[in-house]
């Protein structure tokens, strides 16, 4: 049986925008968002129990400043609309996000970057306050490309023939 292994192509698609176009300003990478849990600050302190809540705080993609704005980035390949709710979640959270502290009296940019567009995502994101950005190195097209193969009838045959053989 082959392994499937993770190779967390959003992330990756994320880093190379913020290698090419932000850096080096300043950015992170999955940054929780929102406070503490209740009660965790007072006991623990806020380093620790920003820690201790991580698994329950959201986490937007990028966070980074640009032109005195601070830029909320979320990379989605095929799942536009995921990443298009998300932003103004993550964008809610900001005021009460303890590591953005500095940036709060900014304004927020959310913005989605994604490996292709179209008017209707455009349309969407301007809706809702936010941008699509385009980022498409070649290694995300052959993946687009052979995703989208495994919907045409010649690989339907090739699978159908793969189970077949089992």
């Amino acid at each position: 049986m082959a392994v499937r292994i993770n190779e967390k192509r959003e992330t990756r698609l994320v880093a190379e925008y913020l290698a090419e176009k932000v850096f080096p300003n300043w950015y992170s990478q999955g940054q929780p968002l929102g406070p503490a849990l209740p009660g965790l600050t007072e006991a623990h302190g806020v380093e620790l129990a920003l820690r201790i809540s991580r698994p329950w705080r959201p986490e937007v993609d990028a966070v980074t400043v640009e032109d005195g704005r601070l830029v909320l980035i979320e990379g989605k390949i095929f799942k536009w609309r995921d990443g298009l709710g998300q932003l103004p979640l993550y964008k809610a959270a900001v005021p009460s996000t303890p590591e953005l502290e500095a940036h709060r009296s900014k304004p927020v940019v959310m913005r989605l970057v994604m490996p292709w567009n179209s008017p209707t995502v455009e349309g969407l994101a301007r809706a809702t306050g936010g941008e699509v950005v385009v980022v498409s190195p070649a290694w995300i097209q052959e993946y687009v490309d052979g995703y989208h193969r495994y919907w045409t009838a010649e690989y339907r045959t090739v699978r159908e023939e793969k189970l077949r053989l089992r």
